[in-house]
């Protein structure tokens, strides 16, 4: 996996003599073999997430994550609560400034979704004996196995993934990740019609 992300240039750098929107490349290179080898593993790409989105469709984790957020809705809550619910499983008990750190979120953003997952019925906060000034957030018992189990599934595949994988690889697996979620972030700030995703029709 390529170490650059391939970030389209401004209009303002294009070449002279290049054609008007030749910058709106998606991922694209600099030239015609560069283009049509994005373009091929482009269409691996989408083949693979559409496998993995199938497996995850058609497994039990799937009846799982529907019965869970079945009931994170039913509670007035949505998916952004889900995340904080699975580093619970992975880290918890935790005080909310340490949950803050592991999910890069502010401590008052945590604050506030642990506040409503705690009305929803899903976690509780308890003073943390060596500090009462601070709160140590946990699974609520009632919700904690249905959690669990929801959590461990997901991350089972990841961890076979880079468990699979040597130490480099797993560097450029995770640099891929970061850069796609980048990429994602970026693209949803911008046009979506302004640039090319494929030469192929």
């Amino acid at each position: 996996m390529s170490g650059k992300s391939g970030a389209s240039a401004t209009a303002g750098d294009a070449p002279d003599g290049a054609p008007a929107g030749a910058d709106a490349h998606v991922g694209a290179g600099t030239d015609a073999g560069t283009d049509a080898a994005v373009d091929a593993d482009l269409e691996t790409m989408v083949q693979i997430m559409g496998r993995m989105f199938r497996g995850m469709k058609g497994s039990a984790a799937h009846e799982e994550a529907e019965e869970l957020i079945g009931l994170v809705k039913d509670a007035g809550l949505g998916p952004r609560h889900v995340p904080v619910l699975i580093r619970l499983v992975l880290n918890g008990p935790v005080p909310v400034g340490v949950l803050a750190r592991h999910m890069g979120l502010s401590p008052a953003t945590v604050s506030q979704l642990v506040g409503e997952l705690q009305r929803g019925g899903f976690v509780d906060r308890r003073p943390d004996e060596r500090d009462r000034r601070r709160m140590i957030v946990s699974l609520d018992e009632g919700r904690r196995e249905l959690v669990e189990r929801f959590a461990l599934r997901r991350l089972r595949p990841l961890r076979m993934t880079l468990e699979a994988l040597g130490p480099v690889e797993r560097e450029h697996f995770l640099h891929g990740w970061r850069t796609l979620v980048e990429m994602m972030e970026r693209a949803a700030h911008e046009d979506p019609l302004g640039g090319r995703v494929s030469r192929g029709a």
